[in-house]
């Protein structure tokens, strides 16, 4: 996700300041836990950028930093939501470790599988706890957006709790073929 464009997104339906700014992504993309060294970055590089401008809350609160949207901003967004969809290769951490890995640390890896499939299943069944409740119904496209994403992401937790069991099942395979040629390799040492 383009964090810069999710916050210019923000900006442009209503102006707001650094730490609202992150509660308001968090709501919207729910699940998805920002942080501040993630908004705040995306801020500094949208105003230097001229897509957004700053100016002082006007409502008493001294030194809070509200901003707005520029019309360059506006132009940028709506670019970016209308620019094709690049199918990017897998850029997941864990799976980059995976690929890079060597035999000695396939142990740590099986284990980190196991961690992640919990962490997996615990965000699915929250996933399935909120019903969408948008199907046939008139409603705001925030809530149908939100509703198609927790939709989308229960499809990929899904997906993703399978490939963990299958590389973990790798794994402990290659661990087990690593023990033996060890033991036949130190059996010949000798």
């Amino acid at each position: 996700m383009s964090v810069k464009h999710a916050v210019l997104g923000l900006v442009i339906e209503r102006p707001g300041y650094g730490y609202e700014l992150v509660q308001r992504l968090e709501r919207r993309i729910e699940g998805w836990r920002s942080s501040d060294t993630a908004v705040y970055p995306a801020l500094r590089a949208l105003r230097a950028e001229g897509m957004i401008r700053a100016r002082e809350a006007a409502d008493g609160h001294r030194g809070v930093v509200w901003y707005e949207a520029t019309d360059s901003g506006r132009e940028e967004f709506r670019a970016w939501v209308r620019a094709p969809i690049d199918l990017a290769p897998q850029r997941d951490p864990f799976w980059l470790k995976v690929a890079l890995a060597r035999a000695e640390d396939l142990p740590h890896l099986a284990e980190s599988t196991r961690e992640l499939e919990r962490a997996c299943r615990e965000r699915l069944h929250e996933l399935r706890a909120h019903p969408d409740g948008v199907e046939g119904v008139e409603a705001d496209w925030p809530d149908v957006g939100q509703a198609w994403l927790r939709r989308t992401e229960a499809a990929q937790l899904e997906v993703q709790i399978e490939s963990v069991r299958e590389i973990r099942a790798e794994m402990e395979r290659a661990i087990e073929r690593g023990e033996r040629l060890d033991g036949e390799l130190r059996a010949g040492a000798r």
